[in-house]
């Protein structure tokens, strides 16, 4: 948890911030949590935050007991965690923002509900993928340690190169130290190396203190040479075998249990989007589309049905009406053309109105028909 105050800092004993960039480093997701109804970012907050720099692909944040205030604050709370986090993050893009009220007590209001349902499957999502993306994670990890140590070696040796063999040797590191910064530019143009692969000028200024410029190596370019081979073509080679490896990788989660049992919930009423949309009529007796079917068989009748089908000229006549984009129309004809025939009779109509409406009540289409939805007399198909 976090502390605010410098005497409760200082009474952890131990470099709490030094700690978290040590975890940073390693760990594959940095989860910062604030609650939505005590929003503050206390002086330790916000130094554990700017340790993380250089990791702002691993972090999420989420607003937690986002229940305790009514939609109107919780638009207000948003706009100040945004804020707050754009000046002590100081990057083009804040991450990710998950909000939610993850306890198992009732919510005190309600009227996000689904907003937080939302919310929380694509967090648990979110994490779930960490396993398959772990390879590319890592890959690009060492790509970052190869790059940073090859600027490292230019860095020691630009600094071992200007310092004298007898007399100023202490004046001479303090002024080398000093103008670290002209020593990154003149190296950034003569190697054009981008200047975010040079170290944190601070620390490294503050780190070669403790050294003694003599003892650093010069440039050896043959070892350069390897890792110049090793980023230009074992890392190639590399990632050309990552796809491969995620097309072979069965898609089922990896993280499963704990929290994720509740997140996945595919049995009771209570799931995820259990009832709704595409999934509404799901182990029912009676045919959901069928409680608007004297809509639909009236629009029907008007289409001028021959032998109980209609074509899809007249089908698509109603359908646009929809103002649905034809590339999900299109989507709906397949899914509601049992049969294949290019017609539809009163039942393949009625299933893809009922689709439309589905899709105009803000839902996602099937891939595939689920077998509720298929009419009872299509059902040998």
């Amino acid at each position: 948890g976090i502390l605010s105050g410098e005497k409760q800092r200082v009474d952890r004993g131990y470099d709490f911030t030094g700690v978290l960039e040590w975890f940073a480093e390693r760990v594959d997701r940095i989860i910062l949590l604030f609650d939505a109804h005590k929003l503050d970012i206390s002086d330790e907050f916000r130094r554990s935050i700017e340790a993380l720099r250089g990791h702002d692909d691993k972090i999420r944040i989420v607003l937690n007991k986002a229940d305790m205030i009514d939609h109107q604050q919780l638009m207000r709370v948003y706009g100040a965690l945004m804020w707050s986090l754009g000046k002590v993050l100081q990057t083009p893009e804040v991450a990710r923002v998950y909000i939610g009220s993850f306890w198992d007590q009732p919510l005190r209001y309600d009227v996000n509900r689904r907003l937080f349902e939302d919310e929380e499957q694509d967090l648990f999502k979110d994490m779930q993928s960490l396993p398959r993306n772990a390879a590319l994670r890592k890959l690009n990890d060492l790509i970052k340690r190869a790059r940073l140590a090859k600027v490292h070696a230019y860095i020691i040796s630009a600094l071992r190169k200007d310092m004298p063999t007898v007399f100023g040797k202490d004046g001479k590191k303090k002024d080398l130290i000093k103008n670290l910064g002209v020593t990154f530019e003149q190296l950034q143009r003569e190697h054009q190396i981008s200047p975010g692969d040079f170290p944190e000028l601070k620390k490294m200024q503050d780190s070669l203190v403790h050294h003694d410029f003599t003892k650093f190596n010069l440039l050896k370019p043959r070892l350069l040479e390897v890792v110049d081979k090793m980023l230009s073509e074992d890392i190639a080679r590399l990632m050309a075998q990552i796809p491969h490896e995620e097309t072979t990788t069965v898609p089922e989660p990896l993280i499963k249990g704990g929290a994720f049992e509740g997140v996945e919930d595919t049995e009771s009423p209570f799931g995820y989007k259990r009832g709704e949309g595409i999934d509404a009529g799901h182990g029912e007796p009676e045919w959901i589309v069928n409680k608007e079917r004297y809509k639909f068989d009236a629009l029907f009748d008007t289409l001028g049905p021959v032998d109980g089908k209609v074509s899809g000229a007249s089908a698509k006549a109603e359908m646009v009406k929809s103002k649905l984009p034809n590339s999900v129309l299109g989507k709906i004809w397949k899914l509601s053309d049992i049969d294949k025939d290019g017609f539809l009779d009163s039942d393949e109509f009625a299933l893809a109105m009922h689709l439309i409406n589905v899709k105009l009540d803000g839902h996602d289409l099937p891939t595939e028909l689920p077998n509720h939805l298929v009419p009872p007399s299509k059902r040998e198909f």
